[in-house]
């Protein structure tokens, strides 16, 4: 679909408008318009499809927000095919599509306090409450997999898709019935549902994440960017039983259609979002409640009073991200009540009922400019990746350690390469891969120092 020449032509151009330089274009906005559609359309192909994005969740949220913003002060230049037009597509060609029950939207973004704040004033708006008052709100981890969606009949599992463009996935049944935390039956008829369609996410916990890049390494194959490229790749394999040794988990967040055996709508029985969650935890669902790997007095979920009470709980997670099983992105605050989601209502893109706040970005990809070798006083040799200084986790990166000769021929890195830096829990940087696609020809191989030459000085 894109050939190596111009995946680089658009991986250069989303970091020019990701720049200062973005202005560049500011007396022609159709042309703008034009560029941001065409490189998110890009990079929504890496991510979604090819599941090896070449930018950070952060990178494409900012283009987005700038062709929103865009069209929003002018509405002629918006096209039907735009990327804030529908949702992110992640359909395959060699699996079938099902139709969702009900659309599957995203979400919109929040990144501090202020945007919280922000959030909580137009729900009261959209809800005709007091400002002064307080709304319920329950917060979840957002975790960072693979979206699925599954359905139940007659209590019996009958179909799981992927979230594909919003209202048809791919067909992934028989790789979820491998999952063993995803029940084949449950008991849904106790309560009067028929016929249900259930939302969540495929994970893999972080240390199984690790053996698997190991021993694809070992194995020199294309390790995975992050735990989610894992799981969403393993959604789609041909093979079953690939799939189970991926070791797939299914957290389930959301009851998102249930009809009785006439097709009465019967979610409204549900007067919370936690109480419907606390139902799927009964009938045996791995739901975002689990409180497995967390501290004491920091629970996976909890139901809080007020926005105050959301922007603590938050902020908290952030901070204790790093020691939980699953990776995350972020936190999903719902309004709990099911009436006032209602009185919310729904954007084509997003429900106004929800919003995710999204962590400090950990990834970001950038330019290895040059590799130099420092010597220590032993002797030995560590080489040293010079980039192009990219914000990370609240730092910026400039200087990342190679480690060794055998790290720089593991990863293919060459000067000149684009290439994936994370840093997590706040710590040392370190580079995650190379980024072959991205190559012009003009990258250079790194040659390690066969000798070393001490100086000793004389005095």
């Amino acid at each position: 679909m894109y050939s190596p020449s111009l995946q680089r032509q658009l991986y250069e151009r989303s970091k020019k408008l990701l720049s200062p330089q973005a202005t560049l274009f500011e007396g022609d906005q159709s042309r703008l318009v034009e560029d941001l559609q065409q490189v998110l359309r890009f990079h929504e192909w890496k991510y979604y499809v090819q599941n090896d994005p070449v930018i950070s969740d952060f990178e494409y949220d900012q283009l987005y927000k700038q062709l929103e913003a865009l069209e929003a002060a002018h509405p002629d230049l918006i096209t039907p095919d735009s990327p804030t037009q529908r949702v992110g597509k992640d359909l395959t060609e060699n699996l079938a599509q099902v139709a969702h029950l009900t659309p599957m939207l995203s979400l919109d973004n929040s990144y501090d306090a202020e945007d919280l704040n922000d959030f909580d004033e137009q729900v009261k708006k959209l809800c005709k409450l007091d400002k002064e008052g307080d709304v319920e709100y329950c917060v979840e981890p957002k975790y960072d997999g693979g979206t699925i969606v599954l359905v139940y009949e007659n209590d019996r599992l009958v179909r799981a898709a992927t979230r594909g463009n919003g209202a048809v996935g791919d067909d992934i049944t028989a790789n979820i019935r491998t999952l063993r935390s995803v029940p084949l039956q449950a008991e849904f008829s106790k309560y009067g549902i028929h016929k249900v369609e259930l939302r969540g996410e495929a994970l893999i916990r972080k240390d199984i994440f690790e053996k698997i890049n190991k021993a694809r390494q070992e194995a020199n194959d294309q390790i995975f960017a992050n735990p989610r490229n894992a799981a969403t790749g393993a959604l789609r394999m041909k093979d079953p039983k690939e799939a189970a040794e991926r070791g797939l988990e299914a957290f389930l967040y959301q009851m998102g259609y249930a009809v009785d055996n006439q097709d009465n709508n019967i979610i409204e029985r549900f007067h919370s979002h936690d109480e419907s969650i606390h139902l799927l935890e009964s009938l045996g669902f791995k739901t975002p409640l689990a409180n497995a790997g967390t501290r004491q007095h920091l629970p996976a979920t909890k139901t809080c009073g007020s926005i105050r009470e959301v922007i603590e709980f938050c902020v908290n997670w952030q901070e204790y991200r790093d020691e939980y099983p699953y990776e995350l992105d972020g936190m999903v605050v719902k309004v709990n009540s099911i009436e006032l989601q209602e009185r919310c209502g729904y954007t084509s893109h997003h429900p106004r009922w929800a919003i995710a706040f999204k962590f400090k970005a950990r990834q970001a990809t950038t330019r290895l400019r040059d590799v130099e070798f420092q010597v220590g006083k032993t002797g030995a040799v560590t080489p040293v990746a010079k980039l192009e200084p990219v914000p990370l986790a609240g730092v910026t990166v400039s200087n990342v350690s190679l480690h060794n000769e055998e790290f720089i021929r593991a990863k293919d890195l060459r000067i000149g390469d684009q290439v994936l830096v994370e840093r997590a829990g706040d710590v040392i940087p370190y580079i995650v891969k190379s980024l072959p696609e991205l190559r012009d020809g003009s990258e250079q191989v790194v040659h390690y120092p066969k000798t070393v030459r001490f100086v000793i000085p004389c005095w």
